[in-house]
């Protein structure tokens, strides 16, 4: 299973503080949000401000993509969120 942050669709802050990405998965699409809390926590973000976020989620790509892997729930509708819980299962 082939899973990677899709380029096309650039992750970006939403209004809630959290990084919105694309990951393709074979053939399908899901949106994944990754909290402030869990970047700021588990991926180094120095701060909640947009630019922060953005680059801890450049930085740790890899890893929130192992929990994002992991968390997989093909919902085409709705976004899948990974927050602290998600991130400290991953790293347990």
């Amino acid at each position: 299973m082939s899973v990677y942050v899709d380029e096309g669709f650039r992750p970006c802050v939403t209004e809630c503080a959290t990084v919105a990405f694309r990951v393709c998965c074979d053939d399908r699409v899901q949106i994944f949000e990754v909290s402030a809390e869990a970047l700021i926590t588990f991926c180094g973000a120095a701060s909640k401000r947009k630019q922060d976020l953005l680059i801890a989620f450049e930085d740790a790509q890899q890893e929130i993509l192992s929990v994002a892997a992991r968390k997989w729930t093909f919902r085409p509708t709705e976004a899948v969120w990974l927050g602290l819980d998600e991130f400290r299962m991953v790293r347990h």
